[in-house]
């Protein structure tokens, strides 16, 4: 006997040997609502052996009594964790999210990557398939940035400076560096003398994000101009 109660936020599971409350979170609860009723097929899934589903996932060890996701034996941050079940869920790829993830452990200063994972979360930018998240950026009408007034931004093209040369203090808000910022951030910025323009940014090249713009500014050594954006975008 078999029985699979829904509720608002869990999933009670009815079976001879017990009874199993599954939080909406737990990556059991979408196996379990995906698959065929069976007694079998669903005591497996209790069991975590029917969490592994692509050859990726091989480096995702996932723990649903404590709820965690590990990679590569290391816990998984809210903000991966809530992306991975959310692509679990709807059966799409999840790749890109360990390319983010080897791009990161590049990153030489592990308070740039606790302050990054809190800027993605905050706004939402997506993760490109080669691990790379989009940011935004507003430069004047002549396509150089409003900062110095020297890099022209097109599309394409690379901004670099040399990391040991921004700043890494989050205390230290207006300081030297590349700037990127969330799109709300950016389309308030020089509203009448901008253009905007999507850049993508290597997890590896973060350095600070100031603690005083709400996790919507960030300090980077370079990026790549990707597209240039209308304001009102969404």
């Amino acid at each position: 006997m078999i029985s699979l109660h829904v509720m608002p936020n869990s999933l009670v599971v009815v079976l001879d040997s017990g009874t199993h409350i599954l939080a909406a979170n737990d990556p059991r609860y979408g196996q379990i609502l995906k698959t065929e009723i069976n007694e079998e097929a669903i005591k497996k899934i209790l069991a975590y052996k029917e969490l592994v589903e692509s050859r990726e996932d091989h480096r995702i060890e996932v723990k649903p009594e404590e709820n965690k996701i590990l990679i590569d034996k290391q816990e998984m941050p809210d903000v991966l964790k809530k992306k991975f079940l959310e692509l679990k869920r709807k059966h799409k790829p999840r790749s890109y999210l360990l390319k983010f993830w080897d791009k990161l452990q590049k990153n030489p200063n592990p308070n740039s990557i606790k302050m990054l994972y809190q800027f993605l979360e905050h706004n939402g930018h997506p993760i490109m398939a080669d691990g790379n998240f989009v940011a935004y950026k507003a430069v004047g009408l002549d396509l150089k940035d409003h900062h110095s007034g020297t890099n022209i931004h097109k599309c394409g093209k690379i901004i670099q400076m040399d990391r040991a040369e921004v700043n890494p203090d989050p205390n230290q808000t207006c300081s030297t560096g590349l700037h990127v910022c969330s799109w709300d951030y950016t389309q308030h910025f020089h509203t009448h003398t901008s253009k905007w323009f999507e850049v993508l940014v290597d997890p590896c090249d973060v350095v600070a994000v100031p603690v005083d713009y709400h996790g919507t500014k960030m300090r980077v050594c370079r990026y790549k101009v990707y597209r240039e954006v209308k304001q009102g975008r969404k």
